[in-house]
């Protein structure tokens, strides 16, 4: 029998074909029933259940991307411009740096009240809290720059950090709640990827909009450049931040209109399993030792990447890369892997019991990679300086591609392992210990030292992308969603709604 929420037993068809076994068909009244509404399907009958997916699955994965693409570009929108605003606005370096660090420290701390909210309600209460504070964040930007007030700018960074809280991990709850098995990984890494697709978006339109090329000799000489250029400077940057908070008022309007927190009927025959509750869920969390393997062999690596990538306009002055072109590696790094990820996400979804050997893969090839950047930046390998900028941009993607292009598979790969516990609470502490260990990265600029000599920005890297593949092979894989679906392939077929 099935039970829904506040569903009568009219509101549903029970079918009786000729063995006599029972199919239980949701009619189209469930989808007139508050949408909010949790499925609750008893063990005994799962098996006789049609499951349904609908088309209207990828207008809401296309809104989610919306909102991801936004913060992630209101996000990344001080690091492109770093020698900008130095000239601009008079802001030092370690001030750029501690943005991304701010938002980090509002995402620690409202990661979890934030899927609290999500796992008692529903995803679309969530995003609708995260929207709207991008919005007060563009907002709080714009009437900061022009009045110095920079505080504000600091308010908006933390805004910033708690809508990613949802943007970062709500991809797998989206996916496990519209998406079949089938296409549940690519799903992910589209709504996983939009983010870096934003920050990617960041590096090209920051520069452009802005119309800043500002050359490390202009730096140098701040206090001697005329009053026109960096009046010119200002209004561009302010230019920067006004499409930053056009794009987060489009995305905010598109949550409101229509994101359903939930398809009337469930896609998947793992969607029907009842999850722990909140508590259990983070006492399982934490008890789990294979999952905290997977947490930090994925994060270490991922976390100071994602921090350094940023402020690689800072990291490749020693190679005479100037702030457009590092601009623009950025950018190809970032919309590089964004696709690879994708590409790799379809294959896995059609091996999913290999997503371990893909991981360590991987992180070998990025340890690689990144060895050899840091080489040259130190000069141990020479490089011809007409070639320095094409070797730049060739080991910059190849190493996000490894990096970054892994992403959705470890969350696909931790929501197994942590089963069946919520997975918008598996990926929070995810995302969570992703933005620790940046804000650990960023935090090292408060060191006059080393914030004056960043040599040491791409050593960390190397040696974070060292510890990947050791602490993959002492996890232990399991499939516990998977093993669900396998269990089910005797049921009736799934029909699509046209």
């Amino acid at each position: 029998m099935v039970h829904m929420d506040k569903v009568s037993q009219s509101q549903v068809d029970e079918v009786t074909p000729l063995n006599g076994n029972k199919v239980i068909n949701y009619s189209e009244t469930v989808e007139s029933v508050q949408s909010d509404q949790k499925y609750d399907i008893s063990s005994s009958s799962e098996e006789n259940i049609q499951f349904k997916f609908y088309k209207r699955r990828w207008w809401i994965l296309f809104a989610f991307c919306m909102a991801s693409l936004s913060q992630s570009i209101l996000w990344n929108t001080w690091s492109p411009l770093l020698d900008a605003v130095l000239i601009a606005y008079k802001w030092p370096d370690s001030f750029v740096a501690m943005l991304p660090a701010a938002s980090d420290l509002g995402y620690v701390i409202f990661a979890f009240p934030l899927m609290y909210v999500v796992e008692t309600s529903n995803l679309r209460h969530g995003l609708i809290i995260a929207s709207s504070l991008l919005v007060f964040c563009g907002a709080g930007w714009l009437i900061s720059l022009p009045t110095g007030q920079t505080w504000l700018i600091a308010v908006g960074a933390a805004l910033n950090g708690i809508t990613a809280c949802i943007t970062m991990a709500g991809p797998p709850l989206l996916s496990v709640t519209w998406f079949p098995m089938s296409e549940r990984t690519t799903a992910t890494a589209i709504a996983a990827m939009s983010g870096y697709a934003g920050s990617g978006v960041a590096f090209l339109t920051s520069p452009y909009i802005s119309g800043a090329n500002v050359t490390a000799k202009d730096v140098e000489n701040r206090d001697s450049l005329s009053k026109e250029f960096v009046g010119e400077l200002q209004t561009g940057i302010q230019n920067v931040v006004y499409f930053g908070a056009a794009i987060a008022t489009v995305s905010f309007l598109m949550i409101v209109i229509y994101f359903p927190p939930r398809p009337p009927t469930p896609p998947s025959r793992s969607q029907t399993r009842e999850r722990e509750d909140f508590w259990s869920g983070i006492k399982h969390l934490l008890q789990n030792g294979h999952f905290w393997l997977l947490n930090i062999a994925f994060n270490l690596p991922n976390g100071t990447f994602n921090a350094w990538i940023p402020l690689c306009s800072v990291n490749f002055r020693s190679l005479g890369v100037d702030e457009v072109t590092a601009g623009w590696v950025g950018f190809t790094s970032m919309i590089s892997s964004v696709i690879g990820s994708v590409v790799m996400s379809a294959v896995i979804d059609r091996m999913k019991r290999r997503m371990k050997l893909s991981c360590i893969i991987l992180g070998t090839l990025s340890l690689v990679i990144l060895a050899i950047l840091v080489c040259i930046q130190e000069h141990y390998i020479y490089v011809p300086k007409e070639a320095v900028t094409a070797v730049v941009y060739v080991l910059c993607i190849s190493a996000s591609l490894c990096i970054n292009g892994a992403i959705p598979i470890y969350y696909e790969m931790g929501c197994e392992l942590a089963f069946p516990v919520h997975e918008g609470l598996t990926c929070s502490l995810l995302t969570l210990t992703n933005n620790l260990f940046g804000m650990m990265f960023f935090l090292i600029f408060l060191v006059p030292s080393l914030a004056a000599n960043t040599e040491w920005m791409t050593w960390v890297c190397v040696g974070t992308c060292g510890l990947t593949t050791p602490l993959l092979l002492f996890m232990k894989e399991r499939f516990s969603r998977l093993d669900i679906e396998d269990s089910g392939r005797s049921s009736p077929s799934v029909t699509i709604e046209t």
